[in-house]
């Protein structure tokens, strides 16, 4: 069924394959690309988390920071300089860098022009006042804090190494330093978490007037620790009922709460600087293990972080790459607006010189069919929950499994081959 659902969104040119990637091919910067930054460093590893990260070690961040101003400066070569619509440092947790992260924006800075907002994300037990004052000195107009739960018990059982008392002080703590929006990361559907556990966390979070709120279901991609465990120890997450039971109710808890939803997890109340790692329409990765894409090609750098290092002596270190047809570049498109639950008719117009009302004509029709629209004018149609429910299924058993499908083989071997989806 997967297979027949591709070949009919794709061209006969996409083989849905990665292969090795060779440094003479031409890569280019598109308008309307964000950046991100890969900072893989954490003090303690999370069982769940499916991102390339290590130890922290100071000497080694050291050689991380003088490899990723290479990156910049070899980028800088190819590009000629360039602009950039967003910054986003990702991890890992990269406050551990704090210090490095100067040099990193000078560069940055140095070569290229950033014009959108400036990101970080972070967790309760990685920083403290003083961090989060360098960070707002340092341009940083949005920040996420990766609380999770506010209830111990489930901390404990996703391996986080605070309470909730230290979760709350680090949420008070980042308010009283003025970012222009505060995201709030949580988890939901973790073993045997009710209702009630739910609607507890989602009542602490709003009682700070945070911007925005992020609740994404436990992710447990095989090669985690978390998916070892879960096939060694038989943990049952919620089922697919007690999933969407839990789904509608958080939905319904926001717009009760005057949240409007801005992507299938997430639901803000600060609509002009909404916080998001992942909806970009072009983006280039820079990083171990960062992921670029520019509508013709999607790539990855090397997951191995000595590996990295040791590349940007000489050359990029970007390991495996995929050519992308202009009709998957529309559906990849398509796809991303599906996840922020709302398509907007002009930007497709505006980058495809095409009308999304034609080109999907199909599936709006069964969407509508469906009842997944909540409504629609000259320049939009949105998904009501029913919609971004199914959206966020498709996210969990397709878009992830690509995912884990890549970071598998690169968490395996440095320089892939190929890498078949």
């Amino acid at each position: 069924m997967l297979r027949l659902i591709r070949n009919i969104l794709s061209d006969s040119s996409d083989n849905f394959t990665f292969h090795c990637y060779n440094q003479s091919n031409n890569i280019n910067l598109r308008e309307k690309t964000g950046l991100y930054i890969h900072i893989p460093f954490c003090k303690n590893s999370c069982p769940y988390c499916p991102y390339i990260k290590t130890k922290y070690n100071v000497e080694q961040a050291k050689e991380y920071k003088k490899a990723l101003i290479k990156e910049i400066e070899l980028y800088y070569k190819k590009f000629g300089g360039g602009s950039f619509t967003s910054l986003y440092f990702g991890g890992g947790t990269p406050t551990l860098m704090i210090n490095e992260i100067d040099d990193i924006l000078n560069h940055l800075y140095k070569y290229f022009s950033i014009q959108g907002n400036i990101a970080i994300e972070t967790s309760p037990i990685d920083i403290d006042k003083t961090i989060l004052l360098k960070l707002k000195s340092q341009g940083f107009n949005l920040i996420s804090l990766g609380i999770q739960s506010f209830n111990d018990k489930y901390l404990t059982i996703i391996g986080r190494k605070y309470n909730s008392q230290k979760a709350i002080n680090s949420i008070n703590d980042t308010l009283n330093i003025g970012f222009e929006s505060v995201n709030i990361d949580l988890i939901f559907a973790i073993n045997n978490q009710t209702i009630h556990d739910l609607e507890n966390d989602l009542n602490t979070t709003v009682s700070f007037n945070v911007d925005q709120v992020t609740c994404y279901p436990l992710f447990t991609f095989p090669y985690t620790e978390i998916g070892k465990i879960r096939n060694l120890n038989k943990i049952k997450l919620p089922n697919q009922k007690k999933r969407k039971q839990l789904y509608y109710f958080m939905n319904s808890f926001f717009e009760k709460k005057g949240y409007t939803r801005t992507n299938v997890w997430s639901f803000s109340k600060n609509h002009n600087n909404n916080y998001s790692s992942v909806t970009r329409d072009y983006y280039l990765g820079l990083g171990a293990s960062s992921g670029s894409y520019n509508g013709q090609t999607f790539y990855f750098n090397t997951f191995s972080i000595a590996e990295y290092i040791q590349t940007l002596n000489s050359k990029l270190p970007i390991s495996i790459a995929m050519q992308v047809s202009k009709k998957l570049e529309k559906n990849f498109w398509f796809y991303w607006q599906l996840y922020t639950t709302l398509i907007n008719k002009n930007s497709y117009q505006e980058l495809f010189n095409s009308k999304v009302e034609k080109d999907f004509a199909f599936i709006l029709k069964l969407f509508k069919r469906l009842n997944y629209i909540e409504n629609e004018d000259s320049s939009i149609i949105k998904l009501n929950t029913k919609g971004a429910h199914w959206i966020h299924l498709i996210q969990n058993y397709y878009a992830l499994n690509y995912v884990n499908k890549i970071w598998t083989v690169s968490k395996r071997k440095a320089w892939p081959e190929k890498i078949i989806l």
